[in-house]
């Protein structure tokens, strides 16, 4: 069957000047953005001289951590998008973070594979780089280019609609804080942290909502408004634990936190300790950001992760929308929606969370390119589109010539290679998604998907094999096992406390009701040439499931990795099913700004309630305080050696060099089989470890996971401890730890 080009299909419009010369357009100044690589590149630079000469300590952690962290998110990233000449703020914005975060990414991994590990000569490099890259992408500006003249992109303009609209998220601000400094954490129980907010957090969200709503259904969306509003959404949403504690809420977060100390200490990836090292990128770029910064560990940005990583992932998420829907409101909503439905808490400080930004990135250049570039029409036919999809090769984007394309091309291989050394699922469904859009013939990049598969099976060869080679039958045993995982991902997880277990159906129901929207909004698109690859793509995670299991998390997972094109369609259906509601009168439809704006505000808020639920249900058994964290970094130090510990659920907050690098370092088990929590008490006689130790998230394990009562097991405790048998030795409201009677005494004194 023979293909034509679509008539509709874009042409190369570009505006000239006097002289003929093609001018560019920039949704951005880059001008702008070569200062700020400047100053950022200068800024790293002397950092790491303050550290090469250690007078690192002058410089208060609060800055050297800022600009370690603008350091890995702008440099170089921002000088070569500026010289591929990107010209959406979003995907420039996001292809600037990960471009940045994956040469960082694959630097700082490589040179500690290849035993070259030496952070600060690596981050000289790198800035150095980035200098000279910076001179040459100011070279290389035209004389003639457009950039942004629009007053809603302007932050320093203040008319009285948007003073008024920063005015109540300065006023939503405060009341989240308030609410946070007085939030009881602890308390929280089957139902969640959503018991403890209070009135002023429930006020602060409702203002909240109701900024969003009126800044979505002006005449006129003000990208600074909705870019701010969005950024407090994320906060109320991801950070009021970690307010309320002073720690991050997540307690994983204190795993990775271990994982990068021991690099950082060893300078090598210790072999067949934990699977997580053979995909070790996001550690080794960890233990080569806190290096730099000359910080203890890697606290500091566990702490903001959350907001930092929901703010990054805006950017693709908003260019994925807007090449999906085409329209800036809807595109916008689709934002807001996935921080709405984002209860999965993947967004702290982990290998997926950086993962998803490659992932998105990847996928918003793809449908940029699709959006703008020439498209040849296949005749109509399901066996011509068959037959000839696969064979049809996008054009280049107007302004785009060969060189610029494969260059962008070469950037997509980059970022492909830094996620695949970051993350084990998440490149599998790369290459996934990349087969679909070449079936389909939706991209210029048609054998992608094939460099992508080398990339991981090469990785996966010769970078994981500690992995592979120790759970390979594991891995074999999996594969087509689907009720396996939906077991493990489902089944599994609705045990336990019987209000706790119905609780996890809101999260089962919120995910569903994305996914009924987005098939909704789905059939509403058709007709868009994103449409068919769109729906695919929203598919291709759940492919996932017959692979692995993924230690039971692989459907959380698989919604997880779908939300980002989930959002965009259920935004559509919200979008029509808003205008299908207006009133009317006389048969004939009102336009009512405030009725839409008070429909999506009730809608907003009823998402935001259900979001501060889901994500604070695991509270009472994820949790952090401060005395748990400061308790357990001194007793993992002073414990002596070659003694047993017995851990009352996990214990994220002891993992550390010691337990990892010292041959003769404590063992640490925990007490989470059914048979040892059946009779703890015989447990811990049968075992005899020399030392108990209890945190308020094992107790809360017990009691919502396995459906154990806490007083059960304080009465089992304080048996042990009647019988002469332990001794207590620490007694905080947060953490206990018994020591046998002749096991050996802490030296150290916890206040």
């Amino acid at each position: 069957m023979p293909m034509t080009v679509a008539q509709t299909d874009p042409v190369d419009s570009t505006p000239r000047d006097g002289r003929g010369a093609a001018t560019v357009r920039f949704g951005w100044e880059p001008r702008g953005v070569l200062v700020v690589s400047t100053v950022v590149s200068v800024a790293v630079l002397c950092l790491a001289g303050a550290v090469g000469v250690d007078i690192a300590n002058v410089v208060p952690v609060s800055v050297r951590v800022i600009v370690t962290v603008l350091g890995a998110t702008l440099i170089p990233g921002a000088p070569i998008v500026v010289a591929l000449r990107i010209p959406g703020r979003a995907l420039s914005s996001a292809l600037m973070v990960s471009i940045s975060m994956a040469v960082t990414t694959l630097a700082s991994q490589f040179t500690m594979v290849l035993g070259m590990w030496h952070p600060l000569r690596t981050q000289v490099v790198l800035a150095a780089g980035a200098l000279l890259m910076t001179v040459l992408a100011r070279r290389s500006l035209p004389n003639t280019y457009e950039s942004p003249s629009s007053p809603n992109l302007r932050v320093w303009q203040l008319s009285s609609g948007r003073t008024a609209m920063f005015g109540a998220l300065s006023v939503a601000l405060v009341a989240f804080v308030v609410a946070a400094r007085r939030l009881d954490y602890l308390a929280s129980g089957a139902l969640g942290i959503i018991t403890q907010v209070g009135v002023v957090y429930i006020s602060g969200l409702v203002l909240l909502c109701s900024v969003l709503a009126y800044a979505l259904t002006r005449k006129h969306i003000d990208h600074v408004v909705m870019a701010a509003s969005t950024a407090l959404l994320i906060t109320y949403s991801t950070l009021l634990v970690t307010i309320a504690s002073g720690q991050t809420s997540i307690p994983t977060a204190f795993v990775h936190r271990g994982f990068i100390s021991t690099l950082v200490q060893s300078g090598q990836l210790p072999a067949a300790v934990d699977a997580r090292y053979s995909w070790a990128g996001f550690f080794s770029a960890g233990a080569h950001m806190v290096v730099n910064a000359e910080i203890g560990d890697s606290t500091p940005f566990m702490t903001w992760a959350p907001l930092f990583f929901g703010v990054v992932l805006s950017f693709p998420l908003y260019a994925i929308a807007i090449a999906i829907t085409g329209r800036v409101r809807v595109a916008w909503l689709s934002v807001v929606l996935y921080h709405l439905f984002n209860w999965y808490q993947q967004d702290y400080f982990a290998p997926q969370a950086v993962a998803s930004v490659y992932y998105c990135t990847i996928l918003a250049t793809l449908f940029w390119q699709l959006r703008r570039a020439p498209l040849p029409r296949i005749m109509r036919g399901v066996r011509a589109f068959v037959v000839n999809a696969p064979r049809r090769t996008l054009g280049r984007v107007p302004g785009f010539g060969p060189v610029r394309t494969l260059a962008v091309g070469a950037v997509l291989v980059l970022l492909i290679a830094a996620n695949t050394v970051t993350h084990q699922i998440t490149p599998i469904l790369v290459v996934v998604a990349l087969v679909t859009f070449a079936l389909v013939g939706a991209t210029r990049y048609r054998t992608l998907w094939l460099a992508a598969g080398l990339i991981f099976a090469t990785w996966f060869s010769y970078g994981a094999t500690d992995f592979w080679t120790g759970h390979l039958a594991s891995l074999v045993s999996e594969v087509g096992q689907v009720g396996q995982a939906v077991g493990r991902g489902v089944g599994d997880r609705l045990t336990g406390d019987p209000v706790y277990q119905k609780m996890q159906y809101l999260r089962i129901a919120a995910s569903a009701s994305l996914a009924v929207m987005a098939c909704a909004g789905w059939f509403l698109s058709r007709g868009r040439r994103s449409w068919l690859v769109s729906g695919l793509l929203c598919a291709a995670p759940f492919s996932l499931v017959v692979m692995q299991s993924y230690g039971g998390e692989m459907i959380i997972r698989c919604f997880l990795l779908a939300s980002p094109l989930l959002a965009p369609l259920a935004a559509v259906a919200l979008a029509v099913g808003a205008h299908i509601l207006r009133p009317t009168r006389g048969g004939k439809a009102l336009r009512i700004r405030s009725f839409q704006t008070c429909y999506l505000a009730v809608a907003l808020v009823g998402l935001g309630i259900l979001l501060t639920t889901n994500r604070g249900l695991n509270t009472a058994f994820e949790a952090s305080t401060n005395e748990e964290v400061v308790v357990t970094d001194k007793f993992v130090a002073e414990v002596p050696g070659d003694v047993t510990i017995l851990s009352f659920g996990d214990a994220p907050h002891a993992v550390g060099p010691r337990l990892t690098l010292d041959p003769s370092a404590p063992k640490l088990i925990h007490a989470d089989s059914y048979d040892c929590l059946g009779d703890l008490t015989a447990c811990v006689i049968t075992g005899q470890p020399a030392y108990i130790y209890i945190t308020s998230q094992g107790m809360g394990t017990f009691e919502l996971t396995y459906g154990m009562s806490p007083d059960e097991v304080r009465r089992e405790l304080a048996a042990l401890v009647e019988s002469g048998r332990y001794v207590p030795v620490v007694d905080k409201d947060s953490i206990e730890i018994l020591r046998r009677f002749d096991a050996p005494e802490l030296r150290m004194e916890f206040s």
